[in-house]
C-alpha cells in the first residue's frame, strides 16, 4: 500500500515538474513559455552531462598532479632536528645535519619562548637548505575540491545563460503584451 502511494506521489511530482518545465497542457501558455521551459531542460541536461564529464576529468587531473607533488616532496623533503645556538630575536641561529650527514647552520624563525639550546624540528631539502614542509593536502581532497569547483563554475555560467534567456524572453513577452493591449485596449475603454 505504501509503495503504491509513494509511486503516485513520485509520478505526480514528475508530471508537475514536466508541466512546469515545458510540457504543460495549459492553453494559456505562450510560445515564450515553452521556449523558456525547453531552455531550462537543455541547461539542466548540459549541467548533468557536461558537468559530470568535466568534473571527472578535473578530479582525475588534480588527483594525479597532487599525487605527483606529494611523491616528489616525500623524496626531496626531510625532517631533521636543529639545535638553537642563540635566542630568537625574531630569528635564531641554529645548527642541523643535512640528509647526507654534513653539518649546516643558518637562521630559523622560531617562537619567542624558545631558549638557546632548545631542539626544534625543521624541514630541509636534499642539500640541507631549510625548506617549506611538505603539503598535507590529500590527493583525494584536491580532486574533490577541483570537481566541486568545476561543477560550480559551470553551474554559474549556465545560470547566467538562463537569466539572460529569461530577460530576453520577458522583454519579448512585454512587447507582445503592449502590442495586444494597444489593439484591445481601445475597444474595452469605450464601455466605461
Amino acid at each position: 500500500m505504501k509503495s503504491r502511494a509513494g509511486r503516485r506521489t513520485i509520478l505526480g511530482l514528475m508530471r508537475r515538474l514536466a508541466a512546469r518545465l515545458c510540457w504543460g497542457w495549459n492553453p494559456l501558455r505562450r510560445r515564450e513559455d515553452r521556449i523558456e521551459g525547453w531552455l531550462n531542460v537543455v541547461l539542466l541536461l548540459l549541467l548533468a552531462v557536461v558537468g559530470s564529464s568535466l568534473a571527472g576529468h578535473a578530479a582525475r587531473t588534480s588527483y594525479r598532479e597532487q599525487a605527483r607533488v606529494s611523491a616528489w616532496e616525500r623524496q626531496h623533503r626531510f625532517e631533521v632536528w636543529a639545535v638553537l645556538l642563540s635566542a630568537p630575536s625574531p630569528a635564531a641561529a641554529a645548527r642541523w645535519k643535512a640528509p647526507d650527514g654534513t653539518p649546516r647552520t643558518g637562521a630559523l624563525i622560531v617562537g619567542p619562548e624558545m631558549q638557546t639550546g632548545a631542539w626544534v624540528t625543521i624541514w630541509v631539502d636534499e642539500k640541507g637548505t631549510v625548506a617549506a614542509p611538505p603539503t598535507r593536502r590529500s590527493p583525494v581532497t584536491a580532486a574533490v575540491e577541483m570537481a566541486v569547483a568545476v561543477v560550480l563554475a559551470l553551474a554559474l555560467g549556465l545560470l547566467a545563460i538562463r537569466f539572460l534567456g529569461r530577460f530576453l524572453l520577458d522583454r519579448r513577452r512585454m512587447r507582445d503584451w503592449q502590442r495586444e493591449w494597444l489593439e484591445v485596449g481601445p475597444r474595452w475603454s469605450r464601455y466605461r
